[in-house]
């Protein structure tokens, strides 16, 4: 592997500045490219520029996979758009770094999966949350044993989305709306299928769209669900509530010797709060880790399976929402 990268920019979503940022800061990144689109924000080229980073505008994806000179695609397109468009990355030989959710169906996994496998290429799905220092300090307290065996855990991605609906964006799009479950939900079900470490193998959800009436989706999901060693767990995601990020957090672990909640240690006496030695910044932690994989020819820690691995069970409780009825999450493997 060469070690100096180029890397190709799919997409203007949300999160786009704070992976120009984070791979703005390494060296063997010598040249960004972004597609063309109608809404790039303001200032990229300023930002790659004062970086020491050599800029390139593409007319259209297909331009920018057909370079020689890009080695990574990351993918910060639309949810419904990430398969399709990780897919032609792959296909054309980048390595891909791509937002959470990995996908928003199980035909878009089982692609993913069977051609990351065909072309050996590093991919990795950016479920941040992971890196984030409060949470890899939760689950490093969890794995030393200090709270005892998970017999429950749980996790909200409670947001007043509506700014992100209004004037009409892809999120509240009717051809295809992001589904809050999969598309918030990811966060806190990835960190609790990370902490318990176990597979989650049947789910049952409930909804309703009482919030937010010209959504075209459900605006708010119960999600329950039992892993595989028995543990059982719970996401609450709406996406209409009035108030921002409230809820019980996104990683709460109730165990057979105590209990972590809202980033405290609950055992005998008075709580105790979670220290962490160090801020961070969880897209750039991604950054380092995917580039490290990508140099070093090593495994991301969030692969295209673990990827999947959080897609299915989503996608699954959006089906039991629908039907009422327990559903059995699809193996991804």
């Amino acid at each position: 592997m060469k070690k100096r990268l180029s890397v190709g920019f799919i997409g203007d979503d949300v999160h786009l500045n704070g992976y120009i940022q984070g791979f703005c800061q390494h060296l063997q990144i010598e040249m960004m490219g972004f597609c063309q689109t109608d809404n790039t924000p303001d200032g990229t080229e300023a930002k790659v520029s004062s970086a020491d980073k050599a800029y390139q505008q593409y007319a259209d994806i297909s331009q920018l996979l057909a370079d020689d000179q890009i080695d990574i695609a990351m993918v910060c397109s639309p949810d419904h758009l990430h398969a399709e468009h990780a897919l032609a990355a792959l296909e054309a030989g980048k390595h891909v770094l791509c937002e959470k959710p990995l996908t928003d169906n199980l035909e878009d996994c089982h692609a993913l999966v069977q051609k990351v496998k065909q072309t050996g290429l590093t991919f990795m799905a950016s479920q941040f949350m992971r890196f984030q220092p409060i949470y890899q300090r939760i689950k490093q307290i969890y794995d030393q044993g200090q709270i005892g065996r998970a017999f429950f855990v749980e996790g909200s991605y409670i947001h007043d989305m509506r700014s992100y609906y209004t004037p009409m964006t892809w999120r509240s799009d009717p051809k295809n709306p992001q589904n809050i479950l999969i598309g918030g939900g990811c966060h806190p079900l990835d960190l609790l299928r990370w902490t318990v470490d176990s597979e989650i193998v049947e789910v049952h959800a409930y909804a309703n769209g009482d919030t937010l009436p010209d959504f075209p989706l459900d605006d708010c999901y119960i999600f329950t669900f039992q892993f595989e060693n028995g543990c059982l767990g719970k996401v609450l995601a709406s996406s209409g509530c009035r108030g921002h990020g409230m809820g019980e957090g996104l990683l709460s672990i109730y165990g057979t010797e105590g209990t972590i909640w809202r980033d405290r240690i609950y055992r005998q006496g008075e709580p105790e709060p979670i220290e962490v030695t160090s801020e961070g910044d969880a897209i750039e932690a991604v950054v380092d880790h995917f580039l490290s994989c990508v140099l070093n020819g090593t495994k991301p820690q969030i692969d295209v399976i673990e990827g999947a691995k959080t897609v299915a069970a989503l996608v699954a409780g959006v089906e039991s929402a629908r039907t009422g009825q327990p559903v059995k999450v699809t193996k991804m493997e």
